[in-house]
């Protein structure tokens, strides 16, 4: 029997759908939609029946932003929950037909809020020992980014402290150093040689782990990986460029190998509630 792991999965970027209520107003392609968006990290971090819950979304990105936070008018903010122009800065939506207030409720009603539920319920459940907010980045900085020009890192594994993962004054950290420490450890021996595996840079973490770690304390990372991992040029025309499904397949099983000797690392002594499960003492 395949052991299942005590983790969460958030997959918030992977859709490609644009729901009905807004498709006769948009004015992006589906190569605008892959570009903001976290194109095949459905298929890459997909470990149903690996883990105890695997949570994602068919809504593209750029319609509905699921690591955003719903507490300011959606509509103040470019790249808020619904945006308005894509990371290249082309128009979401045809001049004019911008979502009002009442769709962006019924936007939010349908597929934000929902999304955040199923969190909720399977940090509920009582099986997640610790959750992960899995991403994708480009290689480099988007152009209406304000992060500094340079490649990025092959990974970036994020817990809002800084480069070592230890708490500053702009708030909690998500997961203890300690763990990302480990974790950052186990992505260098499945990746040796291949990129940097950075912590809190160039992302330090969204809304999802920031959120959901304050209702529930059960620990949250978010992982980026470099797109160049799976993608030959992210600038490229990807409504056309087909996967390799050879190189898919490795990806995944190198990434469930870093997560898989991460978590069977984890010293009893640790003191951070999550090595019960990872002893058999916990749920999962």
């Amino acid at each position: 029997m395949t052991l299942q792991y005590p983790f969460l999965l958030s997959i918030p970027h992977s859709g490609e759908v644009i729901p009905p209520e807004v498709q006769d107003r948009v004015a992006i392609t589906r190569r605008d939609i892959l570009y903001t968006g976290d194109p095949l990290t459905r298929r890459i971090y997909g470990f149903e029946g690996r883990v105890a819950a695997c949570i994602a979304t068919d809504i593209a990105r750029v319609i509905v932003d699921m690591n955003r936070a719903p507490y300011y008018a959606p509509f103040m903010n470019p790249d808020g929950i619904v945006k308005r122009v894509t990371s290249e800065g082309v128009p979401v939506y045809r001049e004019g037909l911008y979502p009002d207030r009442n769709l962006i409720l019924t936007l939010l009603k349908r597929y934000y809020y929902p999304y955040h539920q199923s969190l909720d319920a399977a940090l509920d459940a009582g099986g997640v020992r610790l959750a992960f907010d899995c991403h994708s980045m480009l290689p480099y900085p988007p152009p209406l980014s304000t992060e500094p020009p340079g490649p990025r890192p092959l990974f970036c594994l994020s817990n809002g402290g800084d480069e070592k993962g230890r708490p500053t004054r702009h708030g909690t950290v998500t997961c203890p150093p300690e763990l990302l420490a480990a974790l950052a450890d186990a992505f260098r021996d499945a990746f040796g040689g291949e990129g940097e595996i950075a912590l809190n840079k160039p992302f330090r973490g969204g809304f999802i782990s920031q959120a959901h770690y304050r209702h529930r304390r059960i620990p949250w990372v978010q992982i980026e990986m470099n797109r160049r991992l799976y993608e030959d040029d992210a600038s490229s025309d990807l409504a056309t460029v087909q996967p390799d499904e050879a190189v898919i397949r490795g990806l995944r099983k190198r990434i469930f190998s870093a997560l898989e000797q991460f978590w069977q690392s984890l010293p009893e002594e640790a003191g951070t509630g999550v090595q019960d499960a990872a002893h058999g003492r916990g749920g999962g």
